[in-house]
């Protein structure tokens, strides 16, 4: 892929897969859709210090969602966090916030800061930094809308809204800020890794993507009754609950 707008088209193929087959897989690509198209805006409204970089960044961080999930359809290995997210789509018990947080984890946590890497040359990554930073404040403008849709859906986040002191997108706020935290650490340890030993580096940092990926699927503060309980508080028409959030899409 060279542009962004392919990437996309690529994103909503995997949307009408999701709707075609009734697969919670659509409400991370619908999230990631949105913001995609958020930094493409950015991008085109020259919002960062390099916007042919930015562009690179983003073509290269979406080919390894791509890649894994194509990996995985077709039964190939895919790294352990993202086949962890996917392998969870089957699961009719979660939550729809589980299926978001756990494309999050796996392509925040773990591909962002391999992607960030790769677009840099060794050991020079400090310069990408502030344009790093000001994806937090583009994709931040568009968590609102996503919260909405939330809403929309699923009464609980309604109301962990209300008690949040008005701070409508603290929940998908607080999930990508720290992750993108996390993710800059990865990419400096990256930067700095030499070839031979960066698929070992990848290999590490996917090890602790899975193991959030665990603490999503399990949380300590959420017995099975109340999953249950709170799982009767969403709609369970996966098919409308896509609509509803690619009704949000930027562009």
């Amino acid at each position: 892929m060279k542009t962004i707008e392919e990437v996309l088209k690529k994103l909503d193929e995997i949307i009408i897969w999701a709707k075609e087959n009734k697969s919670p897989l659509g409400y991370f690509a619908c999230t990631y859709r949105i913001m995609t198209a958020q930094v493409l805006k950015g991008i085109q409204q020259k919002k960062f210090e390099d916007n042919s970089r930015m562009t690179q960044l983003d073509i290269a961080f979406a080919t390894r969602y791509l890649e894994a999930w194509d990996s995985y359809s077709k039964g190939l290995k895919c790294t352990n966090s993202w086949y962890l997210t996917f392998e969870a789509t089957k699961n009719k018990d979660l939550l729809i916030l589980q299926h978001i947080f756990l494309g999050i984890n796996a392509h925040i946590n773990l591909d962002l800061g391999i992607s960030a890497a790769s677009v840099m040359p060794y050991r020079k990554i400090n310069p990408l930094k502030k344009d790093f930073e000001n994806i937090n404040n583009i994709i931040s403008s568009i968590n609102q809308k996503v919260q909405d849709s939330l809403n929309q859906i699923c009464y609980p986040v309604d109301l962990i809204d209300k008690i949040s002191n008005g701070k409508d997108n603290a929940i998908l706020d607080f999930a990508i800020s720290k992750a993108r935290d996390t993710s800059w650490a990865t990419a400096v340890i990256a930067s700095n890794t030499p070839n031979f030993l960066k698929e070992s580096v990848i290999g590490i940092v996917d090890y602790a993507a899975a193991k959030v990926a665990s603490q999503i699927l399990n949380p300590k503060i959420l017995t099975p009754a109340l999953t249950k309980e709170l799982k009767k508080c969403e709609s369970s028409d996966i098919v409308k609950n896509i609509e509803i959030l690619t009704s949000t899409k930027t562009t």
